[in-house]
């Protein structure tokens, strides 16, 4: 099967699925687990709900985006010139912010979280995917950790050695799970949530490091070496795993499971990689996967904005979540559905002009 014509419904559906996890971790349990976040504070407050304990691990979610961000970066990218590239991620990332930023500043203002200086000084800095704090949400934090991995592919094509991709995905697997390693080895907790480390890869590389040789093995050979180096960069992403849970444990003043996530995490890319060797080709799962980005965006400010006016409205918060969850959904839909391929368009007769009239 031609590489340009495979579709992975697997990943696509297991794109959503994380989504939806992490959607359901903020509103199930971060919104009364940890007052003082934004999510907390947009609901107005939501008394404890122990119950709901279980959610507290759908932020792990996060880290099988990475994977899924080392497959498919690696797969579009290997028959791709550096400017197809840096215009595929463009049209990709742009869009969905420019959207659902402006809408979160909005909800911001309205939930009395943010004045109007303040909200145009994040709106502008989560627009122009400035990788430092403050955003319109926290949720903007994993962007610039994806631009990062991209920044390594684009330069890889520009030097037209794509072919080293492998070798600088270990190499990045490789630091990262040393990192990890001495973390917990000589106990560097205030390393934990260092920013420059997650830009430089430290802190994630292991699970883009996973998603490129999960890439190769489904396209090129599972050869030993790859396998081995895949189950030393599933070890590392579960140390990092392991060092969220402890830095959720402080925010949320509760022990947490460290085996939750972890098996949530390895069974997500036992999921992935069984998926890759089946037939889903619907187009319909395309366009589930492509609904996830912004669902992801939009969820948290906005859906627990909706989740506070639900229940003061005297809905119970338990039949609250599904219904908001449901409407983000919705939302995403008709972002993804609608608005971005409009500003795509737009993007299309003004930035990338000269494509058309190369067409």
């Amino acid at each position: 099967m031609a590489q340009h014509k495979t579709t992975f419904g697997g990943v696509d559906i297991l794109r959503f699925l994380a989504a939806v996890m992490v959607m359901f971790y903020h509103y199930g349990f971060w919104v009364w687990a940890f007052p003082d976040g934004v999510s907390a504070r947009a609901t107005g407050g939501i008394p404890p709900h122990p119950e709901m304990a279980f959610a507290g691990s759908g932020w792990v979610g996060v880290q099988v985006f990475f994977v899924i961000s080392g497959f498919v970066i690696a797969f579009s990218a290997e028959n791709s010139t550096p400017l197809r590239f840096f215009e595929a991620r463009f049209r990709r990332l742009v869009p969905a912010v420019w959207v659902c930023a402006p809408i979160s500043a909005i909800v911001l203002l309205m939930a009395g979280l943010s004045w109007p200086t303040d909200a145009v000084i994040r709106l502008v800095r989560t627009g122009l995917f400035v990788p430092f704090e403050p955003w319109v949400d926290s949720v903007y934090w994993t962007l610039g950790i994806e631009i990062a991995f991209y920044a390594i592919v684009w330069v890889l094509l520009r030097l037209g050695r794509f072919d080293l991709m492998e070798t600088v995905a270990i190499v990045i697997g490789l630091a990262s799970t040393l990192f990890w390693c001495l973390y917990f080895a000589f106990g560097w907790t205030d390393l934990a949530e260092t920013r420059w480390l997650q830009l430089a890869l430290v802190h994630h590389g292991a699970f883009f490091a996973v998603g490129v040789l999960i890439w190769l093995m489904r396209f090129k050979a599972a050869t030993p070496p790859r396998l081995a180096f895949t189950a030393l960069f599933l070890f590392g992403g579960a140390l990092q795993i392991a060092s969220s849970v402890e830095v959720h444990s402080i925010k949320v003043e509760a022990a947490m499971s460290y085996a939750a996530p972890i098996v949530i995490f390895l069974a997500a890319m036992a999921l992935m990689a069984w998926s890759l060797r089946i037939d889903l080709s619907w187009r319909g799962w395309r366009r589930i996967g492509l609904m996830t980005y912004p669902l992801y965006l939009i969820h948290d400010v906005v859906g627990a904005a909706m989740l506070g006016v639900l229940t003061r409205a005297g809905v119970p918060y338990l039949a609250a979540i599904p219904v908001v969850g449901a409407a983000m959904i919705a939302v995403s839909w008709l972002i993804a559905t609608e608005a971005e391929p409009r500003i795509r368009l737009l993007l299309d007769h003004t930035l990338f002009r000269y494509r058309l009239k190369a067409a």
